[in-house]
């Protein structure tokens, strides 16, 4: 009976302990204290490029196409990334949806009008007590601080919401300056998202509704420097106050972390993350169980 209790105790233990930890950002544009500054003169198709070497970030990179869809119509083996997703020590391969039509993202391919020019690189998110950081890279360019086609920064984290995105943190880009600069707004239907000009399934796109103001994120650009199919790639680095939104704490499975933010652009020809349902968390509780089907038996 001692032995039972203590399965038991180890098993709540292992559901409620936090797993993640405070990881301070300084917001300006430098990926170095994000555990990334091998992104900046790496190998992008080497995995580990991609993982952080400091604890408490997930992250999913989309770079190119997946190397999966093989059955798409648009599908070019040389124009493939690295897919995958997770954290510093945990990492698993990430599969990007198709488009309607059975299109890979980027559509366009390295060349094509809605290629690489459109490509949505990776996303990185952590914590500390007081903000939710987000780190974006991306290829469709900057005139001054306003990219070209990266759309609003869309959370979830209380039921509701547009599109299941209650809180929205307004970028700006060119040729669409409307509402506060950096302020993160609370949608409350999908009237209150626009829905992307081509490819409309990867909504939301852009804020509509600037009814209800909940606070300004600190937001900073940075050219990375990076060449990919020869178009550099750029940062933006986000803080947003935690009060501002509910005082959300991430969760600590990285997949569903990840799952909590949503980034597209104006055209939609390339969003994430599309992360389904997993069961990383149902693992050690299926082995917990198992003990206590064989304890109790014996």
């Amino acid at each position: 009976m001692k032995l039972l209790k203590f399965v038991l105790v180890a098993a709540l233990m292992l559901l409620v302990m936090p797993q993640a930890m405070a990881v301070d950002i300084n917001v300006d544009g430098n990926i170095d204290d994000w555990g990334l500054s091998e992104l900046k003169t790496g190998d992008w198709s080497n995995p580990s490029t991609w993982v952080p070497t400091k604890d408490g970030i997930s992250f999913f990179v989309e770079d190119n196409q997946d190397p999966y869809n093989i059955d798409a119509i648009n599908y070019n083996a040389s124009y493939t990334g690295v897919h995958i997703y997770g954290n510093k020590t945990w990492q698993n391969i990430y599969r990007e949806p198709l488009l309607v039509g059975n299109k890979a993202e980027p559509y366009g391919g390295e060349e094509g009008k809605f290629g690489e020019k459109y490509d949505i690189e990776a996303m990185y998110i952590t914590e500390n007590k007081s903000y939710l950081f987000v780190l974006i890279v991306f290829s469709t360019g900057m005139l001054g601080d306003k990219p070209y086609e990266l759309a609003d920064l869309a959370m979830d984290f209380t039921p509701g919401g547009g599109y299941g995105y209650e809180y929205g943190v307004n970028l700006h880009r060119v040729g669409n300056e409307a509402g506060e600069k950096y302020g993160i707004y609370y949608i409350s239907s999908d009237s209150g998202w626009s829905v992307p000009y081509t490819f409309y399934e990867n909504k939301p796109a852009e804020i509509l509704d600037f009814s209800d103001k909940k606070g300004e994120a600190i937001v900073k650009y940075g050219a990375l420097n990076k060449y990919d199919f020869g178009r550099n790639n750029w940062v933006v680095e986000i803080a947003i106050p935690k009060a501002a939104i509910g005082n959300p704490d991430l969760p600590d499975d990285p997949g569903q972390a990840i799952k909590k933010f949503w980034i597209s652009e104006q055209c939609g020809n390339d969003a994430g993350p599309s992360i389904p349902e997993f069961i990383t968390i149902l693992i050690p509780v299926g082995l917990i169980l198992g003990t206590l089907y064989f304890l109790r038996r014996k």
